[in-house]
C-alpha cells in the first residue's frame, strides 16, 4: 500500500488486510525517521476493538469485500 492509498483507507475508515488477517480500519498514521528517512507504520484496528497492531505499509493492503 502506498502511503497515498493508506491516507485514503484511514479518512474512509476501509477494512485492510496484513499477513492474511482483516483488520477493521487503520487507526492511525505513524511517521517515524529511520537512518535519515522517513518511514510509515500503520496502526491496525482489529474486528473486535479490543488491540491495534503495527504493520510497515508495504505489508499491508485493502481487504476483499
Amino acid at each position: 500500500m502506498t502511503s497515498d492509498e493508506a491516507k485514503q483507507a484511514f479518512f474512509n475508515g476501509d477494512p485492510v488486510e496484513s499477513q492474511g488477517i482483516t483488520y477493521r480500519c487503520i487507526s492511525a498514521l505513524i511517521y517515524r525517521r529511520k537512518d535519515g528517512k522517513t518511514v510509515l507504520s500503520l496502526e491496525l484496528q482489529d474486528k473486535n476493538r479490543n488491540s491495534v497492531t503495527i504493520a510497515d505499509c508495504e505489508r499491508v493492503h485493502p481487504a476483499a469485500i
